[in-house]
């Protein structure tokens, strides 16, 4: 038999090669593309990389021109199939004459469901009966590996529906609010984007900035007691007050004693339960609140994935299945770097594994699969070290600390001092705690403690924090907006669109303005009702309870209605946005000539600075502050060669 075996990307093929030649294949180039070749049991197999999806979705070509397609029109008009790039497809073609079975080995989830059923269209264009199975696997390790092509599977085509359907809801949303905006609220030559999970995304950074910018910060009082030696703080009973004079009371009170007496002291266990697994989201989210940018975080866990180190990263689950082998993953780790833990859970009579919120059928949660590769450092190490931590954490048991709660009394005031040890680490000795609490001195029921300092400590309540890119990814998780390979990628979309900025993220003026404006003209758009109906809606295909035709068919009465009401109200939102975006690019008149206006412009290198709209005329140029403060442009900057400045404004 000669068997192709499809796979997502070159170094995806070269392991999977790897794996089931047991390291007897050859890598042929031919026409342009490379693939990998070999023999096993009297079989030949081609291993043949897709590099992601081959086909582009897209409208005609008459459709293409903005001013001239009415978007009613493009609602309806269905997309046509574009094969990208051409040559790998007349390589599938050239190879369907000649093989027997394919074999499906993508990524299995919905986008990779597709891109392999995206090939096999090519190849059955070519050949119509030919044999198509489905190997499916969550690591790139020998044993997984194998096990999938011994018990090869029918390839899933309600998921490659639920997938194509994304692509066609996803291509529309995009294509008609774009272009709308575009023309009807842009200036020039800017784009303006909006989308099915972008917008509703962009308005949560918007409103926790609206929310911080109306939160009204209220005074509160605490009276500390600093008392023995060494001292230990204690806060009055009874605290925070809201009214200064009752803190100021206490303490009047408090002094008329000349001793700290220890009333009383309390001990108790405290049990802190080992954190969930991981899946996709909140891995990226502990990436981002550990200062790593989301999407390379992503891209070192795919890395990490194809050399076979851990299991698949876009998952949503967070229960480990039953069949999850934890002993010879441990076993594996025991030569490596954490072998110590390794070997201290595998000496248990038995493993307690915790469990998170979410429970699928697809993929376990991330873990590693294989000890990390050697001299290895950066990113990648980084990134496997957080996966295996969170994994040997799950696997331990409980920390307990011992809470002692000491209660003393000055004069006729109550104060609590309170401390902590830890008893037993459990999962903390491989995630340490980042504040910890101090232990209090051995203290008795009786002991009279010298007084140190009372004094009052005035604090204000907080707003709620900025969103950042962690707290954003875990939110559009709760909501139901995007899925877990897309939510990283919508964040980098609203930055690349300058919509918002910051690791605390701020909304820039174009962002507020337009998610402000369809708020209010659009608010359809902005909420993650429709979105969340339509992921329903989706997975719903890929469950069989649904057909592609049925969803997208919703999907476009509901835009036409969105739609309606936005050309209901253009003057408006289009006055709206415009004047905002304006305001933003405009700093005012250059000081160096009589007729330019200072604007904000990007360089080639991304940075983005204040120059002359009259460049190259004049060359009058800012860098810009973090908070976008006009800043004297360096000796070292203003030397730079000037074609490193482009003319036209960011």
């Amino acid at each position: 038999m000669r068997r192709l075996i499809l796979a997502e990307k070159f170094s995806a093929a070269r392991r999977l090669a790897q794996i089931l030649s047991e390291g007897t294949a050859e890598k042929v180039r031919a026409d342009g593309s490379s693939h990998f070749t070999f023999s096993i049991h009297g079989d030949d197999v081609i291993v043949f990389p897709l590099r992601g999806h081959v086909v582009e979705l897209d409208y005609p070509e008459a459709a293409r021109d903005w001013t001239r397609t009415d978007l009613d029109d493009l609602i309806d008009l269905e997309p046509v199939r574009e094969e990208m790039p051409v040559a790998l497809h007349d390589a599938l073609r050239g190879f369907a004459d000649t093989i027997e079975e394919v074999v499906l080995a993508t990524d299995y989830d919905r986008e990779g469901e597709l891109i392999g059923v995206e090939a096999l269209e090519t190849l059955r264009g070519r050949k119509p009966d030919l044999p198509a199975r489905r190997a499916r696997f969550s690591a790139m390790t020998p044993g997984e590996v194998r096990r999938a092509f011994e018990t090869l599977v029918e390839p899933d085509w309600a998921l490659a529906e639920a997938a194509a359907a994304r692509q066609r809801i996803d291509l529309a949303w995009g294509a008609v609010l774009t272009r709308f905006l575009t023309l009807e609220c842009g200036s020039g030559r800017q784009l303006l984007s909006a989308g099915r999970v972008q917008t509703p995304t962009l308005r949560l950074a918007a409103d926790r900035e609206r929310d911080r910018e109306d939160f009204v910060a209220r005074p509160f009082w605490n009276v500390t007691l600093a008392a023995g030696d060494p001292p230990i703080e204690a806060t009055a009973v009874g605290g925070p007050f809201w009214d200064q004079n009752g803190a100021q009371a206490l303490v009047a009170l408090a002094s008329l004693g000349d001793t700290a007496v220890v009333e009383r002291v309390e001990h108790r266990e405290r049990r802190d339960p080992p954190p969930a697994p991981f899946n996709t989201t909140s891995f990226l989210a502990q990436a981002s609140r550990q200062g790593t940018n989301p999407s390379r975080a992503m891209l070192a866990a795919q890395t990490l994935y194809v050399s076979g180190e851990i299991s698949y990263p876009r998952t949503d689950n967070t229960v480990y299945p039953p069949s999850t082998a934890f002993h010879e993953i441990l076993g594996r780790m025991a030569e490596s770097p954490y072998a110590a833990y390794a070997e201290r859970l595998l000496a248990r009579s038995e493993l307690t594994v915790s469990r998170g919120p979410i429970q699928t059928t697809d993929h376990p949660p991330l873990h590693p699969t294989a000890a990390p590769a050697k001299r290895r450092a950066g990113l990648r190490s980084w990134v496997y070290d957080l996966i295996a931590r969170r994994f040997l954490a799950t696997l331990s048991p409980a920390s307990v600390s011992a809470v002692t709660e000491a209660h003393l009394r000055v004069g006729d005031t109550e104060f609590l001092a309170v401390g902590e040890t830890t008893v037993d680490p459990g999962w903390r000795e491989i995630l340490p705690d980042e504040n910890p609490v101090s232990a209090l001195p051995e203290l008795r029921q009786g002991d009279a403690l010298p007084l140190g300092e009372i004094r009052i400590v005035e604090e204000r309540t907080k707003p709620p924090p900025l969103h950042t890119a962690g707290t954003l990814l875990l939110t559009m998780q709760r909501l139901g907006l995007g899925t877990k390979s897309t939510r990283h990628e919508i964040l980098d979309l609203l930055f690349r669109r300058q919509y918002v900025s910051g690791r605390s993220i701020r909304t820039t003026a174009a962002g507020r303005a337009l998610v402000d404006a369809l708020a209010i003209y659009g608010p359809d758009v902005t909420t993650p009702d429709m979105t969340r109906h339509l992921e329903d809606r989706m997975s719903d295909i890929a469950e069989g309870r649904a057909t592609l035709g049925e969803v997208v068919a919703e999907s476009r009465h509901a835009l036409h209605g969105v739609l309606a009401e936005l050309r209901a109200h253009r003057e408006s939102l289009g006055r709206w946005v415009r004047d905002a975006t304006f305001f933003e690019k405009d700093y005012g008149a250059c000081d160096a000539c009589a007729d330019g206006r200072l604007v904000r412009r990007k360089a080639r290198n991304g940075w983005a600075f204040l120059g002359c709209s009259r460049f190259p005329e004049c060359r009058q140029r800012y860098r810009l502050g973090p908070l976008g403060q006009r800043l004297p442009w360096s000796e070292s900057e203003a030397t730079a060669d000037a074609a490193e400045i482009p003319s036209t404004a960011a």
